[in-house]
């Protein structure tokens, strides 16, 4: 599965979502890629980093601005939890490490390189420094 990261403006999701939802990168967002990080892996995330109950990080990474999406037909728009926007920027760099290793232990995660998730947090956490200030909302490119 496709779980890449993207940033838009409010004023262009009507325009996306009459696309298709295409990949993020061809129509223009500012997009951090990734495989394999399924919407229960950031929902892992999230419960490290806010401290909510799995059932309502899952019930947010599930959440879509789609009427019935079906992954099986077309890609999935989910949101990218807004804590999650908010605490993963404020992790120090040294940090962001100890999170990848403690996010790894989710059995979603087994086996994967911790310096490729904290490489993938860092990239993220940018997104939501540089982009959201500006009125932008997060957003997950879900595709098989």
């Amino acid at each position: 599965m496709i779980t890449d990261v993207f940033s838009a403006g409010p004023e262009t999701l009507p325009g996306y979502r009459a696309a298709g939802f295409p990949d993020p990168t061809t129509f223009g967002y500012r997009t951090v890629r990734a495989r394999g990080l399924d919407p229960v892996a950031l929902a892992s995330l999230d419960v490290l980093l806010s401290g909510v109950p799995f059932e309502t990080a899952l019930d947010t990474a599930s959440t879509s601005p789609s009427d019935n999406p079906n992954l099986y037909e077309a890609p999935v728009i989910t949101t990218l939890s807004e804590r999650v926007v908010r605490f993963l920027p404020s992790i120090d760099e040294r940090s962001i490490d100890q999170l990848a290793a403690d996010w790894q232990g989710s059995p979603e995660l087994t086996g994967r390189d911790p310096a490729a998730l904290s490489s993938w947090l860092r990239q993220v956490a940018d997104l939501c420094r540089t982009t959201v200030p500006a009125g932008n909302l997060l957003f997950v490119w879900n595709c098989l």
